[in-house]
């Protein structure tokens, strides 16, 4: 048996054809909410979907659900239905260290502003 070395390795290459998500709660403050008779839907909610198409085991059919992902997508091709997700739009964290920081840095200087408000109001 031969030695592999460093500079020959190649890692095995893996594709990715679908992502597990868990399904999307209804947030009523950021007017996500579904109506079924209209035919609107702004989130996945897994119970509504599991009753519907009447899953037997509704508890386990509504915990994630698996998005098929495709390597790139066009507006174009009407072939894809329902839209697939593509590397390209892939949702991001919404909290991010990023923002998290821009958030802080927010309420600490509006608290530092009203802070020195306030004192200057008091001389």
């Amino acid at each position: 048996m031969e030695e592999n070395s460093a500079d020959e390795f190649n890692p095995p290459y893996t594709e990715i054809v679908g992502l597990v998500r868990k399904g999307e709660q209804q947030d009523v403050i950021n007017k996500q909410r579904n109506w079924p008779h209209e035919g609107v839907y702004t989130y996945i909610d897994l119970f509504f979907m599991s009753r519907f198409f009447r899953i037997n085991n509704i508890n386990s059919a509504s915990q994630a659900y698996i998005e098929r992902i495709v390597p790139s997508y066009s507006d174009e091709d009407t072939s894809l239905y329902p839209v697939p997700a593509s590397i390209d739009n892939f949702d991001k964290p919404y909290l991010t260290p990023r923002k998290h920081l821009d958030y802080s840095m927010f309420w600490g200087g509006s608290t530092l502003v009203g802070l020195l408000a306030f004192i200057r109001l008091l001389r």
